[in-house]
């Protein structure tokens, strides 16, 4: 069991139509493809409390749901951003929905940001939230969503919920300061063969250098110091079930995805 100064983490609870550890959680839908499994979004929504499309974000639902052969489609909760990107058949295929459309002109917040806000001003608990999407396409926009992945989750505890930033090829959280316990190895589908975790990994600082402790990688490494222009953790391999890691500072943490359509290279 976990000690209260330990963090626990079941990443690929996500992935799961039925997950036993992971609360309900909000999902943010950014304005890139949605290329998982249809099931895995499935999977998704079928655990979520809202579920906010970030301006073009909507766009790719609608897609989605278009080219699906799914009895059913997909819902969302709320379409929210500046809707510049928001393409016009998107706009009246929820609207016919009667999904609320929000049109939030603040250019002092992203899309992204306004999507995040919303959730937190109508949850009356901490949530979770799973953002699909992020890293693909602009360099700029990718490091302004891991940016404010790192913003909304400044406190200790994460008394505000986690965040876990879900692509195509990986999922990607924040590890804050102190000893956390991951569930590295995990898969789920019929006799193990659906979604879950693949093996690469990678531990990237922050804000600052930190010091890390590693147990359950390839490439285990005791009171190593890691930042921008100096060592980094990259392409590492998951080892053990379960992977500890302990840093002096924030890092971000990221694993690949294993998924039915292909396999991931070395």
């Amino acid at each position: 069991m976990a000690s209260p100064e330990e963090t626990t983490w079941h990443p690929a609870d996500i992935l799961h139509h039925s997950p036993s550890r992971l609360r309900s959680y909000a999902i943010v839908i950014l304005n890139q493809p949605l290329s998982l499994p249809f099931s895995v979004y499935q999977n998704l929504w079928s655990n979520s409390s809202y579920n906010i499309a970030a301006d073009g974000g909507a766009n790719r639902v609608f897609t989605l749901n278009k080219s699906s052969s799914s009895e059913e489609d997909l819902p969302l909760t709320t379409v929210i951003g500046d809707l510049d990107s928001l393409l016009p058949e998107a706009h009246g295929y929820w609207s016919s929905r009667n999904v609320p459309v929000i049109h939030d002109e603040d250019q002092y917040s992203t899309d992204f940001m306004k999507a995040v806000n919303y959730i937190r001003g109508k949850q009356d608990k901490r949530l979770d939230i799973v953002v699909l999407g992020g890293l693909g396409g602009r360099v700029d926009q990718g490091m302004s969503v891991l940016h404010q992945l790192y913003t909304y989750q400044k406190d200790l505890g994460y008394p505000g919920g986690k965040m876990f930033l879900l692509s195509t090829e990986a999922v990607t959280f924040v590890l804050k300061s102190g000893r956390h316990r991951i569930k590295a190895m995990a898969k789920y589908g019929e006799d193990g063969l659906g979604a879950g975790l693949g093996k690469h990994v990678g531990i990237i600082p922050l804000k600052e250098p930190s010091v890390i402790t590693t147990e359950g990688l390839e490439w285990d490494v005791e009171n190593w110091q890691t930042e921008f222009g100096g060592q980094m953790s990259t392409s590492n391999h998951v080892k053990k079930d379960w992977v500890m890691i302990e840093t002096t500072k924030d890092v971000l943490f990221t694993i690949d995805l294993d998924v039915p359509f292909g396999q991931n290279s070395d």
